[in-house]
């Protein structure tokens, strides 16, 4: 049943309800409000790892996107968690990629995905979302691209970029992006191998996510061999078979037999 809107907006905050508590890195004591420094580093040549933080009452927690540096372009797998964040990525990409233009591909309709959508777009960035993705934001963002069907294929940061809509999972819109060149994917829907839960939000579908990650096996399980997760640690293609084990637990205790 489709979330209404002003709770869906409520909940436009990323995953931060429900972590496990080994996902969550406490403040620390001598400056509890100020978040951890912003995570950028290499994967695999050219493709870097940024990881940005949101309190929650537990302490602070992760949020990973990517970062794909070409010759001539860099592109951005969402954005960091909220505009302040997005701002120094940005920087810190200048740093490692001089004069090059920054483009924004968006994976889901949540703000640790699109927050700092305005700090791209106000460097002269574009952006892109699938279609439901970008109606989802609507309200909140203006993402100025989308496409629409199960998968398109881009290219950006020198190098070719598949997006791919598996089903609903961690949210209705959820999408993964693999680099075959690097044979990276990434997902929000991907849990890491130090979560014990499958932490669901008001938009996810419990019942339809072990299928959904069925679809990204069978499509990405033998070509990925990084694989990076909404939180956490990056880990192999055990990380899908992982979060498979707890989308099935999780929907066989709240879905009904047929689904």
């Amino acid at each position: 049943m489709p979330v209404p809107a002003p709770s869906r907006r409520a909940f436009l905050q990323g995953c931060a309800a429900g972590l496990s508590l080994a996902l969550i890195r406490p403040a620390l004591a001598q400056d509890a409000e100020a978040p951890p420094p912003l995570g950028f580093r290499e994967l695999a040549d050219g493709v870097w790892l940024h990881t940005s933080w949101k309190k929650v009452e537990q302490g602070w927690v992760a949020s990973n996107g990517l970062a794909v540096i070409g010759p001539e372009d860099v592109l951005l797998i969402d954005t960091a968690w909220t505009p302040a964040q997005t701002v120094t990525l940005l920087e810190r990409v200048a740093e490692a990629a001089p004069n090059r233009p920054v483009n924004l591909v968006v994976t889901h309709a949540h703000d640790d995905r699109l927050s700092g959508l305005a700090a791209v777009h106000a460097r002269g960035g574009w952006s892109l979302a699938r279609d439901e993705t970008a109606q989802e934001a609507a309200g909140a963002a203006s993402i100025q691209r989308s496409w629409s069907g199960e998968s398109t294929t881009i290219t950006g940061g020198g190098r070719t970029i598949e997006l791919f809509y598996p089903g609903p999972a961690h949210t209705r819109d959820n999408t993964v992006a693999f680099l075959p060149d690097s044979a990276v994917l990434f997902g929000c829907m991907i849990r890491a191998a130090e979560q014990a839960n499958l932490v669901a939000v008001p938009d996810s579908d419990i019942c339809r996510w072990p299928q959904s990650v069925e679809a990204v096996i069978a499509r990405y399980g033998k070509a990925a061999k990084i694989v990076v997760p909404d939180q956490g640690e990056p880990g192999d293609a055990g990380l899908l078979s992982h979060t498979h084990q707890l989308a099935k637990a999780e929907a066989a205790k709240s879905c009904s037999p047929a689904g």
